[in-house]
């Protein structure tokens, strides 16, 4: 859950990076299962909102309320459908063309949570609904070539006003249950120097090997269909990647109960 100050840095980080090397692939994906899609951890509308300005059907889902908030402010003279709801146990009353889970929201949720959370994702798609998933491997901690236990300034941009955004980390590894918890303190400073306000949160996220994720999706009765490396859509997914994009199909005859 993010609050208000993290939920508006959060946004501002973002921005300051540029567009997302993500939406690309997330319009190739939709394009191939046309029809009204749900994105699952939606946050401010970053991917969200470019693709319901390209014509894309798509409602948003999120547990944080500050997050939602800011969905609705940013976007013009759009009316998302936006829900609230953690994506454990979320029921919509609706099923989807497509799913997508991108920007490493998966790896929030609890690994025991998530065959069936994948089996709810199901019964939320129509036949020959689509799943989208990115995840990241956080090689810079798991290899030390980050410090774990000290901080570091992990973003910084600047407001038009002349205020300073920053958000400083601190992250320990568990790598045999291959966990990483983030300690992040975000900060906004005035032109001179004085901080003016600050929030703190702890993140606890679990990085999956791709055969983990294949496996899970397996047996909610998924269909792997492509696998993409670094957001490298004609470049195959090698052992060196960081970040890795999944995309599966759910076909009727592999499956169980439906919604009603």
């Amino acid at each position: 859950m993010y609050d208000q100050l993290e939920a508006t840095l959060h946004d501002a980080f973002w921005e300051a990076e540029g567009a997302g090397a993500e939406l690309g692939l997330l319009e190739t994906f939709l394009n191939d299962h046309p029809g009204t899609a749900l994105e699952l951890g939606c946050g401010s509308g970053r991917l969200l909102l470019p693709l319901l300005e390209k014509g894309y059907f798509i409602e948003g889902l999120d547990n944080s309320a500050d997050m939602l908030e800011l969905c609705r402010e940013h976007s013009g003279d759009h009316e998302p459908v936006l829900h609230q709801s953690g994506i454990e146990d979320f029921q919509t009353g609706a099923t989807y063309a497509a799913i997508t889970i991108p920007a490493f929201t998966l790896q929030l949720l609890p690994y025991e949570q998530l065959p069936a959370i994948f089996e709810n994702i199901r019964r939320h798609l129509h036949p020959g609904g689509g799943l989208y998933i990115t995840t990241f491997i956080p090689w810079a901690e798991i290899t030390g070539e980050l410090e774990e236990g000290e901080e570091f300034l992990d973003h910084e941009t600047y407001f038009p006003d002349g205020r300073t955004a920053r958000c400083h980390t601190r992250f320990q590894v568990k790598r045999i249950s291959q966990q990483l918890i983030r300690e992040h303190r975000y900060e906004i400073l005035s032109p001179d120097g004085e901080l003016l306000e600050t929030s703190d949160s702890t993140h606890h996220l679990t990085w999956l090997w791709p055969r983990e994720i294949a496996k899970l999706l397996t047996d909610a009765g998924f269909t792997l269909q492509k696998m993409i490396g670094d957001f490298e859509s004609e470049a195959p997914c090698d052992e060196d990647a960081q970040i890795v994009t999944m995309m599966a199909e759910w076909q009727e005859d592999c499956d169980p109960e439906r919604l009603a």
